[in-house]
């Protein structure tokens, strides 16, 4: 399996539960180590047999001890004999994000933004689930602006003109009309919401929804994992708005539900006969087409 270059949600703070973790991006088989509060990113397999240091591997010092032979496997010292590589990471609250690749043209801004998202905004996990489509229809998601109204019962969908970044990443902006959320304290039937989603890489959308004043940001990504994807949702808010989360999670949670009631069973070889609505989705096509192979995979 060929993975790109830019940046994936690896995973949420939830799945690390383990001071050696075992993960994986596609066919690429990783480990999530504890340092401290840090976490690392590093190929998984065993350079001396090829075990996945994952399962059974035992944390020591700079090493991990493989569990199949008792090797010590240095954690991203290449001057080793017996060593792994470290892969480029972000954390923003519970978000892990990695990157298999340092090509400087496949990062479209990503490490700055997340830098500063983590920084102003409380990030915690909201979904974790597995779905049947490839990876970048998760992300598509956010560039179809029809299936707002129609799946999400969205009553008035204005704008959602997609462009490029500053960065090469990809924008769209809009206007959603939609009844106040719970938490907002004048419960107005047309509600104004902001609609802004920066594509950084074909698996990985930051979105800033909601009151221009106080807008939520919903960070979603989708891993590649063989036969299809693991979709995950992280929602950010800021330190004086944490009494909403609660229901933002649940939204997160309903409306990605509501979405994989269409991938459970969409065929995606059917053929594609675009119109002129589709125009952000062509975009995000062509956004993802412009990114760089990573290194090979290994199987």
């Amino acid at each position: 399996m060929t993975l790109h270059g830019g940046w994936f949600l690896l995973a949420l703070e939830e799945e690390l539960t383990e001071e050696v973790t075992p993960l994986r991006l596609g066919d690429r088989r990783l480990i999530a180590v504890r340092d401290g509060d840090r976490v690392r990113v590093f190929d998984g397999v065993c350079p001396h047999r090829g075990a996945h240091l994952g399962y059974g591997g035992k944390l020591r010092g700079d090493c991990v001890i493989c569990p199949f032979h008792g090797k010590r496997i240095s954690l991203g010292d290449a001057t080793r004999r017996l060593s792994v590589p470290e892969l480029r990471t972000a954390r923003a609250g519970a978000a892990l994000f990695a990157r298999l690749s340092d090509a400087p043209r496949d990062d479209r801004g990503f490490e700055q933004a997340i830098k500063q998202i983590a920084a102003d905004l409380v990030i915690v996990g909201a979904v974790i689930q597995p779905v049947p489509v490839p990876a970048e229809y998760v992300v598509e998601n956010a560039f179809d602006a029809e299936h707002f109204r129609t799946v999400h019962l969205v009553p008035v969908v204005r704008g959602m003109h997609a462009t490029m970044g500053e960065h090469d990443e990809l924008l769209i902006e809009g206007e959603f009309r939609t009844k106040a959320p719970p938490w907002e304290e004048e419960r107005r039937l047309d509600f104004a919401s902001r609609f802004m989603a920066r594509a950084f890489s074909p698996h990985l959308v930051v979105t800033e929804l909601g009151d221009e004043r106080q807008p939520y940001t919903i960070i979603t990504g989708a891993v590649p994992d063989g036969r299809g994807c693991v979709g995950r949702v992280a929602i950010g808010v800021r330190p004086g708005q944490t009494g909403s989360l609660p229901a933002l999670i649940h939204g997160a949670r309903y409306a990605f539900e509501q979405d994989k009631v269409v991938w459970d069973h969409l065929d995606v070889d059917a053929p594609q006969r675009f119109d002129a609505a589709d125009t952000p989705v062509v975009a995000f096509r062509h956004f993802c087409a412009g990114f760089a192979d990573g290194p090979e995979a290994d199987s």
